[in-house]
């Protein structure tokens, strides 16, 4: 049986070369489809765990410590308390790389020139060096140091509708947790620029202490706890332990696809679309495939029926037809795998900008903006799976023709001849 099988094998891969140019069409186009969705997966996928993690760093963490209804109104006077007990608990978890403890407080800022609402965060400026990428973005003065009482960081954009630069003064009037009108003076200590015309227009950071007084929190009392954890694809479960084992009852742990909805939906929405790009080229392969294989066995009904005639059996024909599709397909999805990872190793480190022109202000997802920046995410499971998808996709060619081997007339067809 095995030198049976062994002889089958080389009989198929003499029969797929025996239409060199065919051939090497067909192996072209597998290469090619696979390749194609391999690169964009690599690029797509790149930009979006990107813009995830710089997201959940800028804002609130992978993961979200908050009171129960802060997500329903998020405001001033819904706060969770005992952070410090908390705060030092997840530290010492080995999923967790760090956490941030946030003030967030919704209000007026105003000048001579007008008003413009924005949201002020009040974060740990030492941390939040090592975390976020905004005091990196810092493009006049400097970022926030632990303990500036009113200095605060400015979005340029809200800066030029406030008309105010660095060391000018500015109110901010809000609410504080008893629902009280407060105003508090502060002053510009860094512009920062992101490409987000949200950020920039409407966000402003301070340090918590100054916020939390303006709040008129504890120093054991904040907003939010954003963690920061090693995979943030996989936390679902992670979640529900930690919600059992160290939430209190007014407060919930929620992943950053329920913080910021409007960016996981357009992720979901733009990963189903490259899922629908991808359906369309097997479509395509398999139809150029299927011409290849389909000829291929109908221009051999003659020397199938001659061999049936010598007193081969049916099954070995079939074996051999199936045996020539998993040829093709071993031989062209690694080098589609390939080809899709150098042409996104060949693209990595290139500015969409440079590439196709336009404003990084223009590359926004949910309202942040996006790093223009490719950099690649090379996932192997991902990638085999593409391969894999592929693979078996060809492998679906060979019924019709091994349907019309069961087919085949012995005396029609050796009475043709």
């Amino acid at each position: 049986m095995r030198s049976n099988l062994l002889l089958i094998s080389k009989i198929g891969w003499r029969s797929i070369w025996r239409n060199k140019r065919r051939t090497l069409i067909s192996l072209f186009s597998i290469v090619i489809g696979t390749g194609i969705p391999i690169f964009f997966v690599c690029i797509a996928w790149g930009f979006y765990a990107g813009l995830i993690d710089d997201v959940a760093r800028l804002m609130s963490g992978h993961i979200t410590y908050e009171h129960v209804e802060y997500r329903n109104s998020p405001s001033n006077d819904l706060w969770v308390d005992d952070i410090q007990k908390i705060d030092q608990t997840l530290n010492n978890n080995s999923e967790i790389l760090t956490t941030k403890q946030i003030v967030n407080l919704q209000g007026v800022a105003h000048t001579a020139k007008g008003s413009v609402g924005i949201s002020l965060m009040g974060v740990e400026p030492e941390k939040e060096i090592t975390i976020s990428f905004l005091p990196e973005n810092i493009i006049e003065g400097k970022y926030l140091s632990k303990g500036d009482e009113r200095w605060v960081v400015v979005g340029q954009k809200l800066a030029k509708n406030l008309n105010i630069d660095i060391g000018k003064k500015f109110v901010f009037t809000t609410n504080n947790v008893d629902g009280e009108l407060t105003e508090e003076l502060f002053r510009v200590k860094g512009v920062f620029k992101t490409g987000s015309k949200e950020i920039d227009g409407h966000f402003v950071q301070s340090d918590i202490g100054i916020a939390r007084k303006v709040a008129g929190l504890s120093n054991d009392d904040v907003s939010q706890l954003g963690i920061i954890v090693k995979n943030p694809d996989n936390h679902e479960n992670f979640i529900k332990d930690l919600q059992k084992s160290v939430a209190k009852n007014s407060g919930v742990f929620l992943s950053w696809q329920k913080i910021m909805p409007d960016v996981a939906t357009t992720i979901r929405m733009d990963r189903t679309a490259i899922s629908s790009f991808m359906i369309m080229l097997v479509v395509i392969v398999l139809f150029t495939m299927f011409s290849t294989i389909l000829m291929s066995a109908l221009e051999r009904k003659r020397e199938f029926a001659s061999l049936l005639a010598l007193g081969a059996q049916q099954i070995e024909l079939k074996i051999q037809i199936f045996l020539e599709t998993i040829f093709f397909g071993l031989i062209a999805c690694p080098l589609g795998a390939l080809l899709g990872i150098s042409l996104a190793k060949w693209v990595e480190g290139y500015d969409m900008m440079d590439m196709f022109g336009g404003k990084a202000e223009d590359m926004t997802v949910g309202g942040f903006g996006m790093d223009t920046i490719i950099t690649p995410l090379f996932s192997l499971p991902l990638i085999l799976q593409i391969s894999i998808f592929f693979f078996f996709a060809v492998q679906l060619l060979s019924i019709l023709p091994i349907y019309l081997i069961s087919r085949i007339s012995i005396t029609d067809e050796l009475r043709s001849a």
